[in-house]
C-alpha cells in the first residue's frame, strides 16, 4: 500500500523559499556568500546567487552591507492568470502552503539561531486577494507579538487588495512594503493578465499606503515595487516614465527590474526572453535619475527614437557624448553637480574631489584614482593642470570602438583570393566557412 506523507515544515520551506526567488526585489547581482553549504547542494538565489541556506538570502542594504533574510513565500497556490509566472494558475505542478502559526515559529527558529536577520514574506494569491494579505499580516503578527520579533520585515501587498483595515493592518506590521506592478501602464497590464486592475488594484492601494506613510508615526517607512522587462512589449521610456512618477509622486523608495524569462505552459513560453543587459542598463538609468539627480532632459539623449537604451553603452556615457559641448570640465572648478555628469565619477569620488581641492589644487591622476576615479572612462572628460584631452581623443572613447568592433572586418587578403578563387562554382566547393570567409551576404 502506497502511503503518502504530508509534507513537513522544512520541505515546505525548500519549495517556498525557492519560489520566492522569482519574486525579485533585489539587483542582478550575486550574493557574496557563494560557498557550498554543508551538504554540498548549491542553492539559486534571486538572479543566480548563491545562498547559504534554503529559503536565505543576502541581501544588499543601502549603506552596501548586507543582512540574511528569511525569503520566502506563504503558498505558491495562486488563482490569477499572469502570462510569465511560474505561480500562475497556468503551470500543472504540486503546490505547497505554510499554516501561520508553522511560518511564524519557522522564522522564530532561524533567527534565534542566527540564520537571518529579517523576513521577505510574499504569496500565491490562493483564494482572493484579501484573504491573502490578512495570512500575510497574520505571520507577521504571529513573529512580532508572540516571537518578539522587532527587526525588518519586507511585506508583500497583494494586487486587488480592497479592505483598506488590512493595507492600514499591514503599513502598521511591516518595515517595507510592495506590490509588483510588473507592467507601467494599464494597456502593458492587459497584455500580461486579464485578471489584474492596474488603476484600482495596483495604483489604489499604492496611493493609500503612500498617504499612510505621511500620516503615520511607525510602521512602514518605504515602499518598493517590481518591472518585468520585456513581457508587454514595453519601451524603456514607458518604464521611466512611470518609475520618476512613482519616485516624485508617490515617495517611493525603489523601483526594481526583472528581465523576462518564458516559463513552460504559460501563454508566453515561447516569446524570447529579455536580455539581461537591458535589465542593467534600466537599473543604471534608474540609478541616474535617483541618486546623480539627472533631471527629465538630460536622460532623453540615452534613449533612441523607439524609446530604447543603447545596449552596449551605458546611457551616462551616452549622455556625455551627446553632450560633448560640456566637456572637458575643470577638475579644480567644476562643481559636484558637473562632476557628477562625467562617466567613471559616482557620488562618492565628485564628494571626494570637491574636499581635496578646498586644500590644494588636484594636479594628477594618480589623485583621481585613489579618489575613486574610473580613469579609463573619465580622463576623455575632465581637464587639469598636464591633462587637457583633445576633440580627436574624446572620439575614441570605447563606445566608439565598441560600434567598430560590432562592424564586420573585411576579409584578409589570403582569404579574398581564396574566395575569388571560388566563385566561379558559385562558392559551392568553396573550403571557407560563411565565417571565415567574411564575404558571404
Amino acid at each position: 500500500m502506497l502511503i503518502r506523507n504530508a509534507p513537513d515544515v522544512y520541505e515546505k520551506l525548500r519549495h517556498l523559499g525557492g519560489m520566492a526567488t522569482d519574486d525579485v526585489l533585489s539587483p542582478a547581482e550575486r550574493s557574496d556568500g557563494a560557498a557550498r553549504p554543508s551538504d554540498g547542494w548549491e542553492r539559486v538565489g534571486p538572479r543566480g546567487g548563491v545562498t547559504p541556506h534554503a529559503g536565505v538570502y543576502r541581501a544588499a542594504m543601502p549603506n552596501g552591507k548586507r543582512i540574511s533574510l528569511l525569503r520566502v513565500m506563504f503558498t505558491d497556490h495562486c488563482i490569477m492568470d499572469c502570462h510569465y509566472c511560474p505561480n500562475s494558475h497556468w503551470v500543472p505542478r504540486r503546490r505547497y502552503g505554510f499554516k501561520v502559526d508553522e511560518l511564524a515559529r519557522l522564522f522564530a527558529e532561524m533567527h534565534g539561531r542566527g540564520m537571518v536577520d529579517g523576513l521577505f514574506l510574499s504569496s500565491g494569491i490562493f483564494k482572493d486577494p484579501d484573504a491573502t494579505q490578512e495570512r500575510l499580516a497574520d505571520v507577521v503578527e504571529a513573529v512580532r507579538s508572540r516571537h518578539g520579533f522587532r527587526g525588518y520585515v519586507h511585506l508583500k501587498v497583494m494586487p486587488g487588495v480592497a479592505d483598506d483595515a488590512l493595507i492600514e493592518r499591514s503599513q502598521r506590521l511591516g518595515a517595507r512594503l510592495s506590490i509588483n506592478m510588473e507592467a507601467p501602464s494599464a494597456e502593458r497590464l492587459r497584455r500580461l493578465s486579464a485578471m489584474k486592475d492596474f488603476d484600482n488594484g495596483i495604483l489604489a492601494p499604492m496611493r493609500r499606503i503612500s498617504g499612510l506613510m505621511q500620516e503615520r508615526y511607525g510602521g512602514a517607512v518605504g515602499q518598493a515595487t517590481q518591472l518585468v522587462v520585456g513581457a508587454a512589449d514595453e519601451s524603456d521610456w514607458d518604464i521611466h516614465s512611470r518609475v520618476r512618477s512613482l519616485y516624485g509622486d508617490l515617495g517611493f523608495k525603489r523601483v526594481y527590474y526583472s528581465a523576462f524569462r518564458p516559463v513552460r505552459h504559460t501563454p508566453l513560453e515561447e516569446r524570447p526572453a529579455t536580455p539581461p543587459i537591458r535589465e542593467h542598463r534600466l537599473y543604471q538609468l534608474d540609478w541616474l535619475s535617483r541618486i546623480y539627480g539627472y533631471e527629465e532632459d538630460e536622460l532623453r539623449p540615452a534613449f533612441d527614437d523607439g524609446g530604447f537604451l543603447e545596449l552596449r553603452a551605458d546611457p551616462k556615457l551616452m549622455i556625455a557624448v551627446g553632450a560633448s559641448e560640456r566637456f572637458p570640465v575643470d577638475v579644480n572648478a567644476a562643481s559636484e553637480r558637473d562632476l557628477l555628469r562625467v562617466p567613471g565619477v559616482g557620488p562618492l569620488a565628485a564628494q571626494r574631489i570637491v574636499g581635496q581641492r578646498r586644500r590644494h589644487s588636484i594636479t594628477m591622476r594618480q589623485e583621481l584614482q585613489a579618489m575613486g576615479v574610473v580613469l579609463k572612462r573619465a580622463l576623455p572628460f575632465l581637464r587639469f593642470p598636464g591633462h587637457k584631452p583633445a576633440a580627436a581623443k574624446q572620439s575614441e572613447m570605447p563606445l566608439f570602438r565598441e560600434r567598430l568592433a560590432d562592424a564586420p572586418a573585411p576579409p584578409p587578403q589570403e582569404t579574398a583570393a581564396l574566395h575569388a578563387a571560388h566563385a566561379a562554382s558559385g562558392c559551392v566547393s568553396c573550403p571557407l566557412t560563411p565565417t571565415s570567409c567574411g564575404m558571404a551576404a
